[in-house]
C-alpha cells in the first residue's frame, strides 16, 4: 500500500520553485533598494544645491549694502564674477580715526581696533577720493597697513570702513563649491558639484547663478538675483 506524501521529483521541483520565489524577491528587493537609495541621494542633493543657492543670494542681496559713496568714487565694485571666483563685498562697520593718518603712513590710530584681524581691508576715503588697503598686523587701537597711504585723512572729515568680503569657487577636483569669508580659509558649502557657473551684467544689474550635481538624474538649479544696492548708487 502506498504511503500518501510527495515523490523524490515532487519534493525537488518544490524546492526549485521556493528557491526561484526566493530569488525574484531578493532581485526585487535589491532593485527596490538601489532606487530609494538614488532618490533619496537626489533629494539630499536638491535640498544642499538649494540651501546653497539661498546662500549666494543672501551674499549678493547684501552686496554694497554701506558702500553706495565708495562705488560711486570707483573705490569697490559690490560684485566681481570671471569664470573661477564669484565676489561680494559689503560694509562690516564704520571705523573712526583717531588721529590725522598722512601720505606716507603705514601704522592708523583708530578710535577701536577691535574685531580687525590681519589680512581684513578699509576704505579710506574724504568725500572726493580715497584708496583700499590691507591690514598686516592689530595693535591696541591701531592698525599697520601693508602698504603705505597715498593721501591725508583727518579724523573730522574722513570715512573709514571695513570691508567684508566673499568669496565662492568650485574646488573641481573635490567636486566641491567652497565659500571664502574675508582671510578666513574657504568652508565646503556644497559637495557633489559638476560645474558652477556664474556672470555679473553690470549694466542691467543682474547676476546668474547655475550649479550642475554629479548625482545622476539631478536638475541643474539656476538663480537671478538683482543687485539692488549697486542700483542705489547709480540712481543718486
Amino acid at each position: 500500500m502506498r504511503r500518501p506524501g510527495l515523490t523524490l521529483l515532487e519534493s525537488l521541483l518544490g524546492m526549485a520553485l521556493s528557491l526561484l520565489v526566493m530569488a525574484a524577491g531578493f532581485e526585487f528587493f535589491g532593485l527596490a533598494h538601489k532606487v530609494f537609495a538614488r532618490v533619496k541621494a537626489g533629494e539630499e542633493a536638491a535640498h544642499g544645491a538649494l540651501a546653497a543657492v539661498d546662500r549666494m543670494r543672501i551674499d549678493l542681496l547684501h552686496a554694497g549694502r554701506g558702500l553706495v559713496a565708495e562705488m560711486e568714487l570707483g573705490l569697490v565694485a559690490a560684485v566681481e564674477a570671471d569664470a573661477a571666483t564669484l565676489r561680494a563685498v559689503s560694509l562690516e562697520r564704520a571705523l573712526d580715526l583717531a588721529a590725522e593718518a598722512r601720505p606716507g603712513d603705514t601704522r592708523v590710530l583708530l578710535a577701536s581696533a577691535a574685531d580687525i584681524v590681519p589680512g581684513r581691508e578699509i576704505v579710506f576715503s574724504d568725500g572726493l577720493g580715497g584708496e583700499v588697503r590691507a591690514v598686516a598686523a592689530v595693535e591696541t587701537g591701531a592698525v599697520v597697513l601693508r602698504e603705505p597711504l597715498a593721501g591725508a585723512y583727518s579724523p573730522a572729515t574722513a570715512a573709514l570702513s571695513l570691508l567684508d568680503r566673499v568669496a565662492y569657487f568650485l574646488d573641481a577636483p573635490a567636486a566641491v563649491l567652497r565659500r571664502r569669508a574675508n582671510a578666513s580659509p574657504a568652508q565646503p558649502l556644497l559637495e557633489g558639484v559638476a560645474a558652477a557657473a556664474w556672470s555679473h551684467d553690470p549694466v542691467s544689474r543682474l547676476v546668474r547663478l547655475r550649479l550642475e550635481l554629479t548625482v545622476e538624474g539631478a536638475h541643474p538649479h539656476e538663480a537671478t538675483v538683482f543687485l539692488k544696492n549697486p542700483s542705489l548708487a547709480v540712481a543718486r
